[in-house]
């Protein structure tokens, strides 16, 4: 019944009302069930003094004559029709006061007060019975009366029980109602505050006064996740503006030359340089769109890794080798130091994380310095992992910087004028590859320089 209403505060009342209503009826079936045994309980010690007061009368020969002589003597001082009075000796029925005729069954001798409600005559009865011995002779003496009496005292109370069960659950959903709609008010204010937040109102966040503790911590879980929609969309809106820059400049590039080309006649060597520097704007825009599609396919998993184990010795001088010029352009150069000389990793993916790592070295690094790349074993929550540190010599990041160098499109120059420039998306693939590896990254100052680590499990070796 409940899962279709949608209300909260209509499921609420309900909820409330019935758990409330079950137990006013609870109660008002023992209520009823207690006074209904209090009532029997006093029948019963009425007809055990009238067995008593009969018993102590009988115990007499000459009254127990008299009585069976002029039964309607004892008739007459029982009054009411709804009395019964019987004795009994053998198969002979001394005395026989029965006027409306109430069937009896069959007793068995008992020398205790038996009880029992006879119930299938018009007549309702309950009766006493027990035996007795008058001369050491044993005689059944019965005594009954009607329900009418407990019937006139339980009917009108079970009508009235009834009423006010009805008017109590009837007042409990009014009061329910009224108490969910107060409860409810931080809610509602919850809710109005949030439909108020849109794309232009990204600062503004949920101020409610005094809720309940549960509103409170909802009110601050949607804080918190503003605040991750607010930084994600900055940083979207600032890479929009990169990417659209770093676009647009290789493709002015090829606009611009291929304009000047096309003015007038150009010998065939002319049109070569023209196509080289093409070329080399194309290749950038490729890499860039290689980039973007790489994180897009990385974010829902669909990038299969093919783990191998990789010797990290001519692996990582094979890397070396592909900045070798550039290097020497920049006067910098390599140093390698291995503790663990082995990894299990996707080898496409690990070199692709490396290159990233060293070219934003020879990039952001300048000229002069010394770029080392460091392997050792450490341990994390008590995990084995293989650490990988590409450290640049003499150079630091702010520290406002660190914790957000791995976050995509962050970038810590905001200037356009790097003709490096990838529009930050570098360490952010870092940061994918290692997820998909199901390592960690982070950037630390250390006395050396700043320092890049790459930490990946080392139980990869066990499982492979």
């Amino acid at each position: 019944m409940f899962k279709s209403i949608r209300s909260l505060e209509l499921r609420i009342t309900l909820l409330a009302t019935t758990c409330a209503a079950m137990v006013l009826c609870a109660v008002a079936l023992m209520t009823y069930l207690g006074i209904n045994q209090i009532l029997i309980s006093q029948q019963d010690r009425a007809l055990v003094d009238r067995i008593e007061r009969l018993e102590t009368l009988l115990q007499d020969s000459r009254n127990i004559e008299q009585i069976i002589a002029r039964p309607k003597l004892y008739q007459n001082m029982l009054g009411n029709q709804d009395n019964l009075f019987l004795l009994i000796h053998g198969d002979q029925i001394l005395i026989n006061i029965n006027p409306l005729g109430i069937p009896l069954p069959k007793f068995t001798l008992q020398p205790q007060i038996q009880f029992r409600d006879l119930s299938v005559h018009a007549y309702p009865t309950r009766i006493a019975w027990k035996t007795i011995q008058i001369n050491r002779q044993p005689y059944l003496l019965i005594a009954g009366k009607q329900w009418s009496e407990r019937k006139d005292i339980i009917s009108p109370f079970q009508k009235h029980l009834f009423i006010y069960v009805v008017t109590g659950i009837l007042a409990i959903f009014i009061l329910c109602a009224i108490t969910s709609r107060l409860g409810l008010n931080s809610l509602r204010t919850l809710r109005e505050q949030t439909h108020a937040i849109s794309i232009h109102k990204l600062e503004q966040r949920l101020n409610l006064i005094h809720p309940p503790g549960e509103i409170e911590q909802l009110a601050s879980d949607i804080n918190a996740m503003l605040d991750r929609i607010e930084i994600g969309y900055s940083q979207l809106n600032r890479f929009s503006e990169d990417i659209a820059h770093e676009f647009r400049t290789p493709l002015n590039n090829l606009i611009g030359q291929t304009e000047i080309l096309l003015m007038s006649e150009r010998s065939p060597v002319q049109y070569q340089e023209v196509m080289i520097s093409n070329l080399e704007d194309y290749q950038r825009l490729k890499r860039m769109i290689d980039s973007m599609l790489f994180l897009a396919r990385a974010d829902t998993q669909k990038v299969c890794l093919n783990k191998q184990k990789i010797q990290l010795q001519l692996f990582i001088e094979n890397i070396f080798s592909i900045f070798e010029y550039q290097a020497e352009e920049q006067h910098c150069n390599f140093v390698l130091e291995l503790e663990t000389t082995e990894l299990v990793a996707d080898p496409e993916l690990l070199q692709q994380a490396l290159y990233n790592l060293i070219s934003n070295a020879l990039i952001h690094g300048g000229n002069h310095r010394t770029i080392y790349v460091h392997s050792h074993r450490k341990t994390i929550n008590n995990m084995s992992m293989i650490a990988l540190s590409v450290i640049t010599s003499g150079l630091e990041i702010s520290p406002e910087h660190l914790s957000h160098i791995f976050e995509r499109f962050y970038q810590c120059n905001s200037s356009r004028h790097n003709t490096h420039q990838t529009g930050g998306l570098g360490l952010s693939i870092v940061a994918s590859i290692m997820t998909l590896h199901e390592g960690t990254y982070h950037a630390v100052n250390r006395a050396e320089g700043i320092s890049f680590e790459v930490i990946f499990p080392e139980a990869y070796i066990e499982k492979l």
